[in-house]
């Protein structure tokens, strides 16, 4: 992987994540087929002959998508909905946090790359 690959694929990453937090819904099938292309970039970053500036800038974004309970004290009030839809609900509250943190992390990293493959 080149570093132009690896900044093409982190814009790729910040403009998914943004594109599911506007989504009304994201659904499993989405979650995981992103899920499996952060799978295939990280076993290709690792492969790749990349400095090692770059490797760590990757590894401090958070990818993990399925963080559980990520929101439970900030939407504790969901619990007074009850059943069904209330979990649905906080789980799609969940998912878009998760996606705005991989979209901050995201940003970051490409930023601080961008500046690292400049020099």
């Amino acid at each position: 992987m080149k570093e132009e690959t690896l900044i093409r694929y982190l814009e790729f990453l910040k403009i998914e994540s943004k594109r599911h937090q506007n989504d009304k819904i994201i659904t499993d099938d989405e979650l995981n087929q992103l899920e499996i292309e952060i799978r295939k970039f990280m076993i290709r970053v690792e492969t790749a002959s990349l400095s090692k500036e770059l490797k760590n800038e990757i590894k401090n974004i958070d990818f993990n998508l399925d963080a559980e309970n990520h929101n439970k004290p900030k939407y504790n009030w969901l619990n007074f909905i009850g059943g069904k839809k209330g979990r649905e609900i906080k789980n799609q509250l969940n998912r878009k946090s998760r996606f705005e943190k991989l979209y901050n992390d995201t940003d970051a990293a490409l930023f601080k790359i961008k500046y690292l493959t400049s020099s």
